[in-house]
């Protein structure tokens, strides 16, 4: 091999490498996680027609062995030309399976919503406990008739969350139907 080969070789490693040895934290920060992190999430809308009131729900199921709490959720939507309409009261958190018709209770969860609107974090107070089911309903109304996608983050309890990423939660909103 020749001297320019190796030379190539050294700097193709130093590249390759280097952003790894800067994404490292130091062992002197310390952070909280979860050592399984919560991967069932999702949002029910039970009203899909574009104009009527909403009733949006989130829901996390807090495995057993998470190591940690929950104690926040960041959805940000994903491109679209509408926004989604969260309402403007405080959300309300039942604990337990989904339910249709479960209402919550308010002052156990806060919302705030960006000013571009495309990032709602909510943090729950308390932390949700690993083994627990917790749905955070929101009230609104639904925007105009398109898919609307969000990507969703969680945050454990304590200093310094590590930021999780969990899957992407889908609505459909269809068009009012004139002949109903």
């Amino acid at each position: 091999m020749s001297w320019g080969d190796r030379v190539k070789h050294q700097w193709m490693a130093m590249l390759l490498f280097a952003p790894m040895v800067w994404l490292e934290v130091p062992p002197s920060f310390a952070q909280s996680l979860f050592d399984r992190p919560p991967t069932r999430v999702m949002i029910h809308n039970p009203e899909s027609t574009e104009g009527l009131r909403n009733r949006t729900t989130i829901t996390v199921v807090v495995p057993e062995d998470a190591g940690n709490s929950l104690r926040g959720i960041v959805l940000r939507q994903l491109p679209n030309l509408d926004q989604w309409d969260w309402g403007h009261l405080e959300p309300r958190v039942y604990l337990g399976d989904y339910s249709l018709r479960g209402k919550g209770t308010g002052e156990l969860a806060s919302a705030v919503a960006s000013e571009s609107e495309e990032v709602l974090n909510i943090k729950l107070t308390p932390a949700i406990q690993p083994g627990q089911t917790v749905n955070v309903v929101f009230r609104g109304f639904n925007p105009q008739s398109s898919i609307y996608q969000w990507s969703t983050e969680l945050l454990a309890a304590g200093e310094d969350p590590v930021r999780y990423v969990g899957p992407t939660l889908r609505v459909n909103v269809y068009e009012q139907d004139p002949y109903r």
